[in-house]
């Protein structure tokens, strides 16, 4: 007998096949919108190795992962800024930390750090900058009610239960702390003119694929209480962004360009980029 496929977030029925990409099949539920590979892989974890992060991976991750994020410095300093201002405790945990680069900004200006990543070796390379880190299971991270922060930098879309990820962290936080959550956004108007050609559909990296409207559903069942809801602007390599076309379009001249702009005095450039299809919501712990 074949198995119904449900909604995780509003449990509806009324499912229906979307496209198929990489080949993984990917549903959208006809009654909140929220879009999900189905089924979920059981060995997606594999993809995050130390060649996702060093520019080995053949149609994923980046070419330099600590390279590729300084130019979201200033935007990460501008949310820890207002993360600041919602909470009056220090303590913060990193979901999908990755090497511990958004933890050495957040240490550099007054948090105590905490961490976790599905990949051991990303885990091992923040362990070593001195951030307290486990792995991809939330379980492991004991200090319930412990934490002023969670934050969720373009995570919630690559893990196979955003609903048990959630409740993770809700026991993390103590009342009244928050979680900042980056996601891709599916209702944005980049992502409903392109439809299934959208460049955020690359399964299986992104298992789901969120609204504002039923990410808000989610945090509301998880026990949080939306704050903030916005929009949110990215600066990236030249090279990282190459890359990037190349994995969705795999035009070979863009992965000759990610190369060739990966090499000095070409490293240094950077491109802001905003087509409003990313989202950043702020909850708190009811």
């Amino acid at each position: 007998m074949e198995k119904v496929i449900t909604c995780s977030i509003c449990a509806s029925t009324n499912v229906r096949k979307f496209c198929v990409k990489r080949g993984y099949t990917i549903y959208r539920c006809m009654d909140c919108s929220l879009a999900f590979v189905w089924p979920i892989p059981q060995d997606a974890a594999v993809l995050y190795s130390e060649a996702y992060f060093q520019g080995k991976g053949n149609d994923h991750g980046y070419l330099n992962y600590d390279r590729d994020k300084e130019p979201m410095r200033k935007v990460f300093l501008h949310y820890l800024s207002v993360l600041g201002k919602a909470t009056s405790g220090r303590r913060l945990f990193d979901v999908g930390a990755a090497t511990g680069y958004f933890l050495d900004i957040a240490r550099h200006t007054g948090w105590t750090t905490y961490g976790s990543d599905i990949s051991p070796f990303a885990a091992r390379e923040a362990r070593a900058r001195g951030h307290r880190m486990t792995g991809g299971n939330l379980r492991e991270a004991a200090e319930s009610d412990f934490f002023d922060v969670v934050t969720m930098w373009d995570v919630l879309e690559h893990v196979p239960n955003p609903r048990a990820t959630l409740a993770e962290v809700h026991r993390l936080l103590r009342i009244g702390g928050v979680v900042a959550i980056n996601t891709v956004d599916m209702s944005s108007l980049w992502a409903r003119l392109l439809g299934r050609r959208w460049n955020m559909l690359i399964p299986p990296e992104h298992l789901f694929y969120f609204s504002t409207a039923n990410l808000s559903l989610l945090l509301t069942q998880t026990g949080f209480q939306v704050m903030e809801k916005r929009k949110i602007g990215k600066k990236f390599s030249l090279a990282y962004v190459c890359k990037t076309l190349y994995n969705w379009q795999k035009i070979p001249l863009w992965e000759t360009l990610a190369g060739l702009v990966a090499r000095k005095p070409f490293s240094r450039l950077t491109l802001p980029i905003n087509v409003r299809d990313n989202v950043f919501v702020l909850a708190k712990k009811t």
